[in-house]
């Protein structure tokens, strides 16, 4: 007979937290994010005053050894410096890009440069663009929607393939400007429960409904998520909601909590985002904007996105009552996870099990093993025929 042990006190998995030095040489098909948000400025880099830029190098090792290691696609916020050049890199590396012309409200004639760089990316035929973000949250800025039109409009009459073209703004202010969303192939809706206020225990819910309130108003129109997230840290805080607090712990919570969802009904989104941006402080707005990413300034991945890989993980030994099992992991595809605690669990040769690597192809992972002593060593708890 076969048996079956969910291990919750042997043994339990964590991802091991560094990715930086980590070189895949094939891309995983199976990852945790449908997508994330990527601006690739860090350190003292930072767009403002003349723009301080990242170099080409500094993007395609993010691109190669963060982006294609946790999400099937990324999105972008401009095309100013060293930013026109993601897509081209994502094409290189088979990474989906949803590149962004990003779009001053403050002066509306400096905007060419910008779009007439993502026309150029439109007309490369890059397989991998997805699609062209005229503006990111321009309606917000105050951005006057005849005139995004305009440019949408002026985009797609510009570019000779079929790529779609759409915007990127809040949920209200595209509501309140709904000749902008007919204009576009799709529109990106940035849902941020955490700046409404919404509690964490229900702040994934709440940005699910948010998509399908917004999704119902416009039937047939492509609808994606642009951005969704939970701050880790930094001032700004809503205090006197201890429910609406930045930290990892929450951080973790939203990023369980609506993934599952979001993944459960189809849900096209970008977390935002990948790396904290320490250049956000210039906003005025506090310390909160600088401490979304899910790895931090020197690419180490946060204990949120740690906690987030190894939470709910089904550990079971399937196998005869000998002294072999097999372990099933839930694992994802390239990452790599340790075994903690007193196993007396061995591999070929009697080597102690410690590390392993998600099996490519699949979210799930077997481990071989031996096991010297008496089977019950590992089946001491919770026997249920399998």
């Amino acid at each position: 007979a076969l048996f079956r042990l969910t291990v919750l006190l042997a043994f339990v998995v964590s991802s091991v937290s560094a990715l930086q030095g980590t070189t895949l040489t094939n891309i995983p098909s199976f990852k945790p994010f449908v997508g994330l948000g990527y601006s690739p400025f860090t350190g003292s880099q930072t767009p403002n005053f003349g723009g301080n830029y990242p170099t080409v190098a500094q993007i395609t090792y993010d691109l190669t050894n963060s982006i294609m290691f946790l999400a099937s696609e990324t999105r972008t916020f401009g095309m100013d410096g060293t930013l026109s050049n993601i897509a081209g890199i994502c094409n290189t590396y088979d990474i989906k890009c949803f590149p962004c012309a990003y779009l001053n409200s403050n002066n509306p004639s400096d905007n060419t440069n910008e779009l007439n760089a993502i026309i150029a990316i439109g007309n490369s035929n890059y397989r991998t663009t997805r699609g062209l973000i005229v503006g990111t949250e321009a309606l917000q800025g105050g951005y006057d929607p005849q005139l995004l039109i305009s440019n949408i409009n002026y985009v797609r009459a510009a570019t000779h393939t079929n790529v779609p073209v759409g915007t990127a703004d809040v949920p209200s202010y595209l509501l309140a400007s709904p000749a902008v969303v007919s204009n576009s192939d799709f529109v990106m809706i940035n849902i941020y429960a955490y700046w409404a206020q919404i509690p964490i225990t229900n702040a994934a819910s709440w940005t699910i409904q948010q998509w399908q309130s917004f999704t119902n108003s416009f039937p047939g129109k492509r609808v994606l998520i642009g951005e969704a997230d939970w701050p880790t840290g930094g001032t700004n805080s809503f205090w006197g909601n201890p429910a609406v607090i930045p930290s990892a712990a929450n951080q973790c919570k939203f990023l369980s909590d609506f993934a599952s969802m979001a993944n459960s009904i189809g849900i096209e989104y970008f977390i935002f985002e990948l790396r904290d941006e320490p250049w956000k402080v210039q906003e005025g707005i506090g310390t909160v904007e600088q401490n979304w990413g899910i790895i931090d300034t020197n690419n180490i991945k946060k204990q949120g996105l740690v906690n987030f890989l190894s939470a709910n993980f089904t550990l079971k030994i399937l196998s005869a009552k000998t002294n072999a099992a097999e372990i099933l992991a839930q694992t994802y595809e390239g990452n790599p996870y340790s075994l903690f605690g007193a196993t007396n669990l061995s591999g070929s040769w009697g080597n102690p099990i410690t590390n392993f690597t998600g099996a490519l192809g699949t979210n799930q992972t077997v481990i071989a093993t031996a096991n010297s002593s008496k089977p019950t060593a590992w089946f001491y708890k919770s026997l249920q025929d399998f």
